[in-house]
């Protein structure tokens, strides 16, 4: 069981613990509560859309884990007076609800903050930023001139840019002018595009993730391509759903990377295969980051 696995497998239990407990009293008899209304995501240049998805605050006060609450969230502490509180702001791993997860990738909120036994202490400022040590090994936002990705040999459909403002994907005040989009129907069934270039990525275990913001009509599904013992190796991670609207998630790719250790040349392939009983088949994605 990774680590990923594990702390998702204790966020109920941790969660159920908490709330069981709120029986307990304080030293003064009656516990403390802190408000988390949203965590959001603030970038800088280089770090792409400050889209992001986050759903989980996992609380430690002094150092200890407290909790790990679905935003928002306004919960008891058995505490009081001024402590130091430190906030990891949590996501679904690969859009699963039973695998919530820290992301890897966000620094922690850190703030000091003094607990009055039957009052609310609402937390302000609540945002995040990527860690220094974050590399962004790829992007793409179709905004360039050059476009890093492309259809791949098996493609019956190519995908382009659209520029239509009910189309484009959104996000507050940021400029985003294209989007990608491809559609598949009539006598053509599958629409496949790979990233041009390969990537060097670590195989030790380290976090590897995949950010995309997407929408669709038809499952499409998500994957990376490589070279093993000198063969061609194409392996799908996820399927996912429609959505009907732009949706975000962040695709696990360190145990696939861990477990092809001896590969390289790794790219990352989105392919969609129209079923016979639907006419059209469209996806649309936007903002592809490759991290680690």
């Amino acid at each position: 069981m990774n680590l990923i696995t594990l702390r998702s497998s204790l966020l109920l239990l941790i969660t159920v613990v908490i709330f069981s407990s709120c029986e307990l009293k304080d030293e003064d008899g009656v516990p403390s509560y802190i408000h988390i209304e949203r965590i959001g995501l603030v970038t800088v240049d280089g770090q792409g859309t400050a889209s992001h998805k986050i759903t989980d605050a996992w609380v430690y006060i002094d150092n200890i884990l407290i909790g790990a609450f679905e935003l928002p969230a306004t919960f008891p502490v058995l505490k009081s007076g001024t402590h130091q509180v430190r906030i990891n702001a949590g996501i679904k791993v690969n859009g699963i609800a039973a695998t919530r997860s820290p992301y890897p990738f966000f620094k922690p909120i850190t703030t000091s903050l003094t607990l009055t036994p039957g009052e609310i202490s609402t937390l302000t400022d609540t945002l995040v930023y990527y860690a220094e040590q974050t590399t962004f090994e790829w992007m793409e936002d179709f905004n360039g001139g050059a476009v890093s990705i492309d259809t791949t040999s098996n493609s019956e459909a190519r995908f382009f840019r659209v520029s239509d403002p009910q189309l484009v994907f959104k996000y507050n005040n940021e400029t985003n002018a294209y989007s990608a989009m491809a559609r598949v129907s009539g006598d053509t069934l599958l629409f496949e595009c790979a990233t041009i270039n390969s990537f060097n990525l670590p195989k030790d275990g380290s976090p590897v993730f995949l950010e995309m913001n997407y929408r669709n009509n038809h499952n499409l599904t998500v994957g990376l391509l490589m070279t093993s013992a000198g063969e061609p190796v194409q392996q799908p991670l996820l399927v996912l759903n429609p959505s009907e609207n732009w949706n975000k998630i962040y695709i696990n790719l360190t145990p696939t990377i861990s477990f092809f250790s001896g590969a390289d040349d790794f790219r990352i392939f989105i392919g969609m295969l129209r079923s016979n009983d639907s006419e059209t088949a469209t996806i649309y994605f936007d903002h592809l980051k490759l991290i680690y």
